[in-house]
């Protein structure tokens, strides 16, 4: 077997007491352990925009995601994964354990057998008992790839999802690498679910009377779910898998292929010498196909495998015969490279910082567009059983695919909008691809997010004539998309509370403070500010809608709400969160728990709502009290007994999810509010330390476990005795804000509705940086010189040699590029 590395103790940071106003920001001073180097598991390859793993036994499954933006699979580094089609709710393809043992089953694997000796093992590293010699593995944009030798065979599989076909293409070669003939059978298998996840655990022994698995003349196997009462029966795909070699078994009954008391590590049909022939007309479904290949030595040959959908049998003909063309899987690689090519070139920088080049050059855009895709439904956290698309992430997910794909952008607004009511609220989440009815839920915020995304999308395009298209509400009627942006601002200003406040109603972005409005009389600070933050926008766009009338309403919105967020929503030393249901405030020193909460002093100056000493305090006690050295806390004290012990406000545990854990969505917004301060090292301080890799550094990774490539929703805070434990990684609005807060804030380099902003706020000790951006048909190359050490503050702008008077540099449609010089 190949030697690896052994198995590290759980190591990093330890917990800290319970920090006090005043107190230091670190967690203790906390030792840390690097039992293992973070190169004994995995290297970044830049140059070919890929993270390469050396080890498969990671402390979690680091995940990618394979997706052409119908077909899809959720695929792991070791080669555990799920695909789906479209929806993971009700076209779940394959089969994914949950929180079960052994981590990462099942998955679409790949099986190599001498056929002389009958030992086999597997690519992918798992799950066969016998391990390849040698091995590692790879996630690039849209693919992965695994490359390993055992018993001089060497191979190279690659899995991706191509934009021609919705399948999944596993795409193998295999080399001898000896110097005698192999004659090696191939196995492709994957263990087919029942589509719609939840009735499969509810009725399972029903349901699975009713699904089947056939031998197709074009050998391929092709599964149908056939369940009556499905969800949407007329649009429920076959499922096909099929090779581009000829066939010479296979099975389609999970018990003829896996065995009795087996698992994918063993399977009987494998040992039993080979595939079975089974179809399946009731039972646990699968596709296992069954191929031969004689490598004389040194030869190199591939095989192809498929695991697709089609409508109906017709077009799964015409999917089979289009896949074995010559040039297919050659055609289908390249034009997914040239597509994130395509869509990354919108923004390439150099900085002085490896770390922070890497992130907004590759892996940060790639995390958002993904999100963008699949909103919060399906990852390795999240079982994709009940999270169809939610209003406020998905319009959150939108600000950071507007400067690659605007047009991709404003569809997505389309869709949000189809989902507010004429009064100006919004469906919390919903399910457009499954049909089933809303979650109905009213949030004080939720309606608010979509301005911020429209304003975002203008800026980026200049297209006013967006503001007017005609949109559906979702109980009737039509009106111009301003005019849906306009109803929102309405419904919130209608419902304030006794103080002036808008009323939290079911909660507001923090979920948790439903409890302090039950009675219906709870006030959000929080969403004051973030109306602020819109009310903002609203004056360009009312202006840009050919509604300049309505600036005059939003400014005096605007000034109201200042004057209440800095009189009864200040504390003295930061920003106050919300009014509970008894009147009472929340995030006030004169409570023993939940005394300062993030959001409220980041919003106080992103709304421009703070009056400038109390930004600079309420800022200065995020220092003081929030940070730690692996990021922000959420809030602090952790919430053990308030506001009654029968009834407290959170049953999260210290210093875990929204108690105390730090929230690195919400860091993001302290990274924006340093850099509207102008105090660029703290920003950098705040976004370098929650960089996955760097964060995974300092707290170790049998600690930190999560992806070091793409951003978590949180990390556990310094109150836990696992401080530094990363969770729900992937699908988190972490990765939109914390692409808006590095590109448009630390570089400074903004869309606003007059051209491209730049005013950036950076470390002291950078000398510069550079920038090429794509806006509105032509190519920025910025470069930005920084000989003062200055963190903020515009000295000098030209454009192609000519002075620019003030920072905005207009847009140029007629030319393709033109040079951009910064002085700091």
């Amino acid at each position: 077997m190949m030697k690896q590395p052994g198995p590290a103790s759980p190591a990093g940071l330890s917990g800290s007491k319970e920090h006090k106003k005043g107190e230091a920001r670190t967690a203790g001073g906390a030792a840390v352990v690097r039992e293992q180097q973070l190169d004994q598991y995995f290297t970044f390859r830049d140059e070919l925009k890929e993270v390469e793993f050396k080890r498969h036994d990671m402390p979690t499954p680091w995940m990618n995601y394979l997706s052409n933006g119908t077909f899809h699979t959720m695929l792991s580094h070791a080669g555990g994964g799920v695909a789906f089609y479209k929806s993971p709710q009700i076209w779940r393809i394959t089969r994914y354990r949950f929180f079960h043992l052994p981590t990462d089953r099942s998955g679409p694997y790949i099986y190599l057998q001498d056929a002389g000796t009958g030992r086999y093992w597997c690519p992918t590293y798992e799950p066969a008992f016998q391990k390849p010699q040698e091995w590692s593995s790879s996630h690039g944009l849209g693919y992965t790839r695994f490359e390993a030798q055992e018993d001089e065979v060497a191979t190279k599989t690659v899995y991706f999802v191509g934009p021609y076909e919705n399948s999944l293409i596993w795409n193998l070669t295999l080399t001898n690498n000896s110097p005698a003939v192999k004659v090696l059978n191939v196995y492709a298998y994957a263990e087919f679910g029942m589509m719609e996840f939840m009735r499969e655990l509810q009725w399972q022994c029903y349901n699975k009377h009713q699904v089947s698995v056939q031998y197709h003349p074009k050998e391929a196997l092709v599964y149908k779910y056939g369940v009556e009462n499905q969800p949407k029966p007329e649009e429920t795909p076959l499922v096909y898998m099929v090779s581009d070699t000829p066939l010479h078994s296979y099975d389609g009954d999970r018990e003829e292929f896996i065995g009795s008391y087996r698992s994918e590590s063993n399977p009987a049909a494998i040992e039993q010498g080979g595939c079975t022939g089974s179809t399946l007309l009731g039972g646990d479904p699968c596709g296992a196909l069954q191929v031969q290949v004689t490598l004389q030595p040194g030869e190199t040959r591939t095989v192809n495998f498929f695991l697709g959908t089609a409508m109906n049998e017709a077009e799964v003909e015409q999917a089979i015969e289009h896949s074995r063309e010559a040039d297919f899987v050659a055609r289908s690689y390249a034009a997914l490279k040239e597509n994130w090519d395509s869509y990354l070139g919108a923004w390439n920088c150099e900085l002085p910082d490896a770390d922070a080049q890497r992130m907004l050059n590759i892996w940060n855009p790639y995390q958002a567009q993904r999100n963008f895709l699949f909103s919060r439904n399906i990852s390795f956290y999240a079982t994709g059983t009940f999270r169809g698309v939610g209003f406020r992430d998905t319009a959150q997910d939108i600000l950071a695919v507007a400067p690659f794909d605007p047009e991709a952008a404003k569809e997505k607004v389309r869709l949000l909008l189809g989902q507010q009511y004429q009064d100006g609220h919004v469906n919390h989440y919903f399910f457009p691809n499954e049909g089933w009815d809303p979650v109905t839920s009213i949030h004080s915020d939720d309606h608010l997010w979509t301005a911020l995304a429209v304003w975002d999308i203008l800026a980026e395009t200049g297209d006013a004539g967006f503001l007017q298209e005609s949109l559906p509400f979702y109980d009737g009627g039509e009106g111009t998309l301003y005019e849906h942006l306009k109803r929102a601002i309405d419904f919130t200003v209608s419902r304030l509370g006794p103080n002036g406040f808008p009323l939290m109603l079911r909660s507001d972005w923090n979920d948790q403070l439903f409890r302090v409005c039950r009675q219906g009389k709870g006030e959000s600070i929080w969403t004051a500010m973030q109306l602020g933050t819109v009310l903002l926008r609203m004056k360009d766009l009312a202006a840009a809608s050919g509604h300049p009338e309505h600036a005059a309403g939003y400014e005096a919105m605007y000034e109201n709400q200042k004057d209440l967020v800095n009189t009864l929503g200040w504390d003295g030393q930061w920003f106050r969160r919300a009014v509970m249901d008894d009147g009472r405030f929340l995030g006030t020193d004169e409570h023993d728990e939940a005394k300062i909460w993030l959001n409220a002093q980041t919003w106080a100056t992103l709304s421009g709502m703070a009056e400038p000493d109390k930004a600079v305090q309420a800022m200065d006690s995020v220092r003081d009290i929030l940070d730690t050295e692996l990021g922000i806390k959420k809030l602090h004290p952790s919430i053990t007994t308030f506001p009654d012990p029968a009834d407290p406000l959170t049953n999260y545990n210290k210093g875990t999810g929204e108690n105390g854990a730090v929230f690195c969505h919400a860091n993001t917004w302290a990274i924006i509010a340093e850099c509207m301060l102008g105090r660029g090292d703290q920003a950098y301080k705040y976004y370098r330390q929650l960089i996955p890799n760097v964060a995974m550094e300092q707290a170790g990774i049998w600690r930190y476990k999560a992806e070091p490539y793409v951003y978590a929703s949180n990390l556990f805070g310094p109150e836990s005795d696992k401080f530094g434990l990363a969770n729900v990684s992937w699908l988190t609005g972490t990765a939109a804000w914390m692409y808006i807060a590095a590109t448009q804030y630390i570089m400074g380099i903004k869309p606003v509705l007059e051209g491209l902003s730049i005013d950036p706020c950076i470390p002291s000790e950078w000398e510069g940086f550079t920038v090429n951006r794509r806006f509105r048909g032509c190519l920025y190359e910025i470069s930005v010189t920084n000989s003062s050490h200055s963190c903020k503050g515009v000295k000098e702008i030209r454009v192609d040699g000519q002075r620019l008077e003030g920072n905005i540099v207009p847009a140029y449609p007629e030319k393709a590029m033109v040079k951009v010089e910064v002085i700091l």
